[in-house]
């Protein structure tokens, strides 16, 4: 578990399951702005019976606040260069703009600077989700451009706007992991 000061990030549970399948599953709960893929319970479940949800290299973990998993934050590879992307959701309209996801953002990226050979981290966020750029800036993370095209969501190709961060702007260029607090 990682802790924060409003937030716990932590492994999704086998006890998580059934709830947080509903709530994957629920496209009105994503908005536009989380990809639009239904989930298989199938798959969902083979995942977790395989590892957790969380790999060396991937990974989901559970978003909480108090002992309610109010979303979830993902990390998975980037192909052509040493580093992850993290994606992101806040289930419920509540759980919103309350610096949730921008702590989970914080604890996540310090987490794998400490414990990963990465030198990179980034966040891909469509031109119009206000919330999820501010939450890129909050957490230090430059804007670099916008990716023309680049994702299907929605019936169509939309851009997508590119923030990133690097070990050397984290102060985590070899320090050791602290639990925040």
């Amino acid at each position: 578990m990682i802790r924060g000061d409003k937030i716990i990030l932590r492994a999704v549970r086998e006890s998580d399951l059934d709830a947080l399948f509903e709530l994957w599953s629920d496209l009105e709960l994503r908005g536009e702005n989380y990809p639009m893929f239904l989930p298989s319970q199938v798959e969902f479940r083979k995942r977790f019976e395989e590892h957790g949800l969380l790999e060396e290299n991937r990974g989901t973990l559970a978003v909480c606040v108090g002992d309610r998993v109010a979303g979830v934050i993902n990390f998975y590879p980037v192909l052509y260069y040493a580093g992850f992307e993290l994606g992101y959701i806040l289930f419920h309209q509540e759980d919103r703009n309350r610096g949730y996801m921008t702590e989970a953002v914080q604890l996540l990226s310090r987490y794998l600077f400490a414990t990963k050979t990465i030198n990179r981290l980034q966040i891909a966020a469509f031109p119009e989700n206000a919330a999820s750029k501010r939450v890129a800036l909050k957490c230090g993370f430059t804007f670099e451009g916008t990716l023309r095209g680049a994702v299907f969501n929605g019936g169509r190709y939309r851009d997508v706007e590119l923030y990133s961060l690097l070990r050397s702007e984290t102060g985590s260029a070899g320090g050791q992991y602290e639990q925040p607090r």
